[in-house]
């Protein structure tokens, strides 16, 4: 199973509030009709001043490129028309995400994602995550990989029902911890 994530923006004549709600109603039942997602959810920033998107997506596949490949045809140009109703897509920034499972147990509604920065190696972020994540349920880190610019603007996820846990980070690591909205349409069992 592949994983990507992806942060998106509204368009500058719109609010967060009308963004989120177009996406729920409207985009995100029409990415479900024309894409093979295994999982997909919308994590809604709920309270964090303007940072330049609105939502992080995820993703979930058995093959990336393939579902990547129907933006090639007429169902991205259905997207993309879609897109221009309510996002501002020179923001959209996509990566492929290296998901690690610390704890079952994610769910709906509210968590945050921490946005994590630095230059640190895979093991040593993995090995942090693990130990912080310790008994909290419902804890995942995806280590991000950009595939365009703008850039997904972390190099980590952590995504936790407790921010606190990541009060503690690795030399030369920064945090931004947003709370979100988790809304998934469909998703794999984990």
């Amino acid at each position: 199973m592949m994983k990507s994530i992806c942060v998106l923006a509204r368009r500058e004549d719109s609010t967060r509030e009308v963004f989120q709600t177009y996406y729920e109603t409207q985009h995100a039942p029409l990415g479900m009709k024309y894409f093979p997602f295994a999982g997909y959810s919308r994590n809604h920033l709920l309270d964090a001043p303007d940072i330049g998107f609105d939502t992080i997506s995820e993703f979930w596949t058995e093959d990336t490129a393939a579902s990547a490949g129907l933006m090639d045809g007429p169902i991205g140009e259905i997207m993309r028309a879609d897109e221009r109703r309510f996002m501002d897509q020179s923001k959209i920034a996509p990566a492929g995400a290296e998901e690690h499972v610390l704890s079952a147990g994610a769910e709906d509604g509210e968590r945050y994602a921490v946005l994590l920065s630095g230059k640190i190696g895979k093991d040593t972020l993995l090995a942090w995550a693990r130990k912080a994540a310790g008994n909290t349920p419902g804890v995942s880190l995806d280590i991000a990989t950009s595939w365009k610019e703008p850039a997904f603007p972390a190099t980590a996820v952590l995504w936790t029902p407790d921010a606190t846990i990541a009060s503690e980070l690795p030399a030369g690591v920064t945090a931004r911890v947003l709370r979100v909205r988790r809304v998934t349409t469909c998703m794999i069992e984990r």
